[in-house]
């Protein structure tokens, strides 16, 4: 994965660092599309996990700069609209404010236009309320307490530090939005553009970015503080590897939290999913295996009995599910796994008709793929001469082989107590050689 963040105040200066967060980030991303995978979530699903944390969320963001309000009287403050008393009004104030910044970022999360300087500023606004400069970059001096990190000091400056910000936003549009979501809050923390309300707004910044691309918003929370000014200061000098290892860790608390809602809602369960989405990799593989290998059949029947009074034809059947290739490679027996079949016919001869069909690999071919993950195998089934069931297996009359399956692009076959390796011509050649005999002796040929 991408982690190129050329253009920003930032660098990773070892490639294996580079490699670890490739890696963190894509699986993230994979347990994120697992999530809105089949479907998607349950409306029941976010009701539960965005009603337990969108209070939390607000007072944990306000508790980074001093709110001494817990979730239930952030709650209480934003639903009711009242001061809560024995605290500094002023944090339920904030509280209020924070709670109609955080509606206005849903709303601009459904845009899928990069995040630019009057999103910034408009959230600003929202975050500080009726104070003075909401929405507004400084255009006085200001100090970072406990910091050694000295931020542009007049309007100017302030500003074109901002459009450099804003410039990255767009040239990087496709970053991978954790990532993306790092750079663009760490450097807005670095440019300090606002006289109050930056780290509120930076972490604004950041959930917006994340929920845009479908990721759940994070929380940093007031036991993060002083990790969090640590990153946060060790970027101002260039090194965003602290900030973003905290903020991958806390979109993974967001997605464990989500997961457990889904989990409850829906029976989701990530175990499987991860299951089922590198087997169905694995079934894409074999569906087209057996894909071209039929297409190949085809040419090989094309060519074989041209300007001849033989005629053929194949049909192909629905593709394997991923249920039923999971059934397969776990040596249980599915129905409806038919993959295609073949017909010949010849003036004055018996039609020969085959169905190719995904079974259970059987034990000739445990040496063979001993360390190989289980897998279907295609097998060959007859007309069955009494009329019901329509097919049954064939035994001997298995063109190519009893069993066949396909392995890194290499058909293996089994056939009269042999294994042998093939490539996808050379299997259709065999498939057709034989069904050819069966149809015609071959010295009539």
């Amino acid at each position: 994965m991408d982690v190129d963040i050329t253009g920003s105040p930032y660098l990773f200066d070892v490639a294996a660092g580079q490699v670890a967060i490739g890696a963190a980030l894509r699986d993230i991303e994979q347990r994120v599309e697992l999530l809105r995978a089949q479907g998607g979530l349950t409306a029941e699903t976010l009701r539960d996990y965005y009603g337990r944390t969108r209070f939390e969320q607000i007072a944990e963001s306000n508790a980074l700069e001093g709110s001494t309000l817990s979730v239930g009287e952030t709650e209480l403050a934003v639903m009711k609209g009242v001061t809560i008393t024995g605290h500094d009004p002023g944090f339920s104030r904030d509280a209020q404010d924070l709670a109609r910044a955080l509606d206005e970022l849903a709303h601009m999360a459904r845009e899928s236009a990069p995040v630019d300087v009057i999103q910034v500023k408009r959230l600003h606004e929202l975050i500080l309320g009726t104070r003075r400069g909401a929405g507004e970059f400084r255009s006085t001096e200001v100090i970072i307490r406990g910091s050694r990190h000295s931020p542009p000091r007049a309007w100017r400056e302030v500003m074109d530090q901002m459009e450099q910000w804003e410039a990255w936003s767009i040239a990087h549009r496709t970053a991978p939005p954790v990532l993306r979501s790092a750079v663009l809050h760490a450097w807005i923390e670095h440019i300090h553009p606002f006289v109050d309300g930056n780290g509120r707004t930076g972490r604004a910044i950041t959930n917006l970015e994340l929920i845009r691309a479908g990721y759940p918003p994070i929380i940093i929370r007031r036991r993060d503080r002083e990790i969090y000014l640590d990153a946060l200061g060790r970027a101002d000098e260039g090194d965003l590897a602290g900030f973003l290892e905290l903020v991958i860790s806390r979109v993974e608390d967001a997605l464990r939290d989500l997961e457990r809602a889904a989990a409850s809602k829906q029976g989701y369960d990530l175990e499987r999913e991860k299951l089922v989405r590198a087997q169905s990799n694995r079934l894409a593989v074999w569906n087209a295996g057996v894909h071209l290998l039929l297409s190949n059949i085809q040419l090989e029947l094309a060519d074989r009995f041209r300007d001849s009074p033989v005629e053929w034809e194949c049909r192909e059947f629905d593709q394997l599910t991923v249920e039923n290739f999971m059934a397969l490679c776990e040596r249980r027996t599915v129905r409806e796994s038919w993959a295609f079949t073949i017909r010949i016919r010849a003036p004055g001869m018996p039609v020969v008709e085959r169905l190719a069909w995904a079974g259970v690999c059987g034990p000739e071919f445990r040496d063979t793929l001993r360390n190989q993950p289980g897998r279907p195998v295609l097998m060959w089934s007859v007309p069955n001469p009494a009329g019901f069931p329509r097919w049954m297996r064939a035994d001997t009359a298995s063109p190519g082989g009893v069993q066949l399956t396909i392995v890194n692009d290499r058909w293996i076959a089994h056939s009269e107590g042999r294994v042998q390796q093939y490539s996808p011509t050379e299997m259709s050649q065999r498939i057709v050689q034989d069904l050819a005999a069966a149809l015609i002796p071959p010295d009539t040929l």
